[in-house]
């Protein structure tokens, strides 16, 4: 009897002493967290480390993979429904785009079917594929520039003031974007079986072309409040994240493709492609945090060896 009598008691001992253990870790772990705040927001943006934590949150503040799923999501509604009717005209099959996929990806078998499914589906009734096309364009089209102008503003820091010429600079940036995917393709179809100097001569040249793309569409954006020496970093790391995704499919996203096919059917294949087009994006936005980073650091540079040359320790007054 004395036991039964003691067990609620002991269970409500022993639900106060889980309670303040867990209080005592929520308030420790907060502490930790924001010891580590202070530290980084403390760092010398003239030292690497500083340029690091600078760049880092500079992402997180920027809400980067909020804007990143955004991105992928506009991305997926808008050019790769044109990139597959661009295809579709310049190679005259429309499982041209499908095979293409299948083929760099050494996919055979059901998740090939899938893939073909998904994608020459869109490819074979021409004018539906266009009319498709061109609607995603009209409804969610300026929405992709939208999102790139208001994430590399909050990267930035920089308050916008939306204009009716804002527009524009979002169709001109899709539309830009479009142009490339046609010229790849028609490299594709036009500069197979090129010899391999040539090859790697193509290489450099896109590289040099996104890159240009990565500095030029950020500043029309931002209404060239950013100089181009400013954006550059962030486009040369989005180029390097880009390829070597690029390098990375043929292992990440096969297997991707694979197991969400082999669970979901046709729609693994939307699942994984929307996925890698987050991925990808990610690297984007997280990418353009360094440019901010890099400028400060430039800066501090700046301001410290003024201050020495007249005179004053690390660049005060």
């Amino acid at each position: 009897m004395r036991t039964t009598a003691n067990d609620p008691g002991r269970a409500a001992l022993l639900a106060r002493r889980a309670r303040a253990e867990v209080n005592r870790l929520t308030a420790r772990a907060t502490g930790v967290a924001e010891r580590g705040r202070r530290w980084a927001e403390a760092q010398d943006p003239a030292t690497r480390i500083g340029v690091g934590t600078h760049w880092v949150r500079r992402y997180r503040q920027a809400d980067g993979q909020l804007y990143a799923v955004l991105l992928a999501a506009y991305f997926f509604l808008t050019v790769l429904p044109v990139t597959i009717v661009q295809a579709t005209y310049v190679s005259g099959n429309p499982d041209a785009f499908a095979n293409r996929i299948a083929h760099r990806l050494e996919l055979t078998g059901p998740p090939a079917q899938f893939l073909n499914s998904v994608l020459v589906g869109a490819g074979k009734d021409k004018l539906i594929a266009v009319i498709v096309a061109i609607a995603n364009i009209a409804i969610f089209g300026l929405g992709f520039g939208r999102v790139l102008q208001l994430a590399h503003s909050r990267i930035w820091g920089i308050e916008l003031r939306n204009t009716f010429a804002d527009q524009g600079r979002y169709l001109v940036v899709l539309l830009a974007l479009m142009w490339l995917t046609i010229v790849w393709i028609l490299q594709i179809r036009y500069l197979h079986g090129i010899p391999t100097w040539a090859g790697w001569a193509l290489d450099v040249a896109w590289l040099a072309l996104l890159t240009a793309y990565f500095v030029w569409a950020p500043r029309l954006l931002l209404h060239r409040r950013v100089g181009v020496a400013d954006l550059l970093p962030g486009a040369v790391i989005t180029v390097a994240g880009l390829a070597a995704l690029h390098v990375a499919a043929s292992f990440i996203l096969r297997r991707w493709l694979v197991s969400y096919s082999s669970t979901y059917g046709g729609l693994g294949i939307v699942m994984a492609i929307l996925f890698w087009l987050i991925a990808a994006a990610t690297v984007m936005m997280f990418a353009a945090a360094l440019s901010p980073a890099v400028a400060a650091h430039r800066a501090a540079v700046r301001a410290g060896a003024a201050g020495s040359a007249n005179g004053l320790p690390g660049g005060a007054g």
